[in-house]
């Protein structure tokens, strides 16, 4: 079941690691997932567990070995005058992904979920708070990206 979804831990490697950490990262997923299974109770859906598991795993390895998620380089960033009138959606997406990349990592693991088109209910059992707190999140992280994304559009 797990190397059925390897996209979710695809995704959560090139979130918080970069390199050789991230096929590290990769590796420790696997077998935080293969030692973990035991505990799967079945009381929600596999694909929730092993995001919980993953997201741990990740968050835990990043302050552990105090790996800085470095986003995107500058090359790879560099945009026209105005990134949102001018630029392709590529572009438009990295730039996102960099200010995700500066997020808590609580709040960058919501939106990411979010992301995912994962419900809010779904976000609130991976996360381990409530589906209130979820909303408000947010709305909170959604106002934040908009403004930071301004900020950095002002400065292009």
């Amino acid at each position: 079941m797990v190397y059925s979804n390897m996209g979710i831990i695809y995704k959560i490697c090139k979130l918080y690691a970069d390199g050789e950490d991230r096929e590290d990262l990769k590796q420790e997923i696997i077998y935080q997932l293969w030692k973990s299974y035991p505990t799967y109770r079945g009381d929600s859906k596999f694909q929730s567990w092993m995001y919980r598991v993953a997201l741990n795993t990740a968050m835990l390895g990043l302050r552990a070995r105090k790996m800085k998620y470095t986003g995107l380089s500058d090359q790879e960033l560099k945009t026209s005058e105005d990134p949102f009138e001018k630029q392709d959606e590529e572009t438009r997406v990295k730039l996102l992904y960099k200010q995700i990349s500066k997020l808590k990592d609580l709040d960058k693991t919501i939106i990411f979920l979010y992301l995912e088109q994962c419900s809010y209910e779904e976000i609130a059992e991976i996360t381990g708070i409530s589906i209130k707190n979820v909303s408000v999140r947010l709305v909170r992280i959604r106002e934040k990206l908009r403004k930071n994304l301004h900020i950095q559009n002002s400065k292009s």
